[in-house]
């Protein structure tokens, strides 16, 4: 029995001495877990975690600065849309109105009637009866006129003298009958072989206050002078204004226009 008591002593003594070592702090430590990576230094990474929240402070201080700088823009952006609508929606009302007013304008002139004043009726004037009478005459005297400028010479200024009026206005220019006979001596020298033909019936129209007809005559004409080797053809208006104030038909105006010209 004192073997076996001996040795357990001896075990008890030799565990109360490794736990007294390993209670002194002894600099043996176990070896660290073998591992197939080497190792990264992520152990000493971990500190600089701190760091990168400071950065984050700084980056989110950094956004609130640029927003706190960009409201003021963002505001007067807003001010200045809510200023150009406002200016649109008072234009556009100031166009209603205004054409609003010019319906109103157009619609008060077209409902608007003056009342007539109450007068008698007035009667149709019945046409005066001496018209029928001084067309007839009229035409006539234009017709004749046109052949006896057609005529020879001599017998063309012989006769012209009995249609016109003491005073005539000759394309425009008042003359007396010397003077127009004067005007027709150099027409006849100037174009001594003539024709005038009218182109169906002239046209009338009559004043009853003045007593003169106005006579339209459309007519052909050719006039040529062998001496000179001059022909002059078309188509021509005669316009007369016929005076019945004395009587007698006579010519107080006298003009024409040429309507087309044909070539030599």
């Amino acid at each position: 029995m004192r073997p076996v008591l001996l040795l357990t002593l001896l075990l008890s003594s030799a565990c109360a001495t490794g736990v007294a070592l390993a209670q002194q702090g002894s600099n043996w430590i176990d070896p660290p877990a073998k591992s197939d990576k080497p190792s990264t230094g992520s152990e000493r990474a971990k500190p600089a975690a701190k760091p990168a929240e400071r950065t984050e402070a700084e980056a989110a201080s950094g956004s609130a600065s640029r927003r706190t700088t960009a409201a003021p823009a963002r505001r007067q952006a807003r001010r200045h849309d809510r200023s150009h609508a406002a200016e649109s929606r008072r234009t556009r009302r100031a166009e209603r109105r205004e054409r609003a007013r010019e319906l109103s304008s157009a619609r008060t002139a077209r409902s608007y009637r003056p009342a007539l004043p109450a007068t008698a009726p007035v009667a149709r004037a019945e046409p005066d009866p001496r018209f029928s009478d001084w067309a007839v005459a009229a035409q006539r005297l234009s017709l004749d006129y046109l052949a006896s400028v057609s005529a020879p010479n001599g017998a063309m200024l012989a006769s012209a003298p009995r249609f016109y009026d003491n005073r005539v206005v000759f394309y425009g220019s008042p003359l007396s009958v010397g003077a127009l006979m004067a005007e027709k001596q150099r027409f006849a020298q100037r174009w001594p072989e003539r024709r005038y033909e009218a182109q169906g019936a002239p046209q009338v129209a009559c004043d009853g206050p003045s007593a003169t007809c106005v006579v339209r005559t459309v007519h052909d004409f050719t006039a040529i002078s062998p001496a000179r080797g001059a022909r002059s053809r078309g188509v021509a208006e005669l316009i007369l204004t016929v005076s019945f104030a004395g009587g007698r038909p006579v010519i107080v105006s006298e003009t024409s226009r040429v309507l087309s010209r044909a070539p030599e």
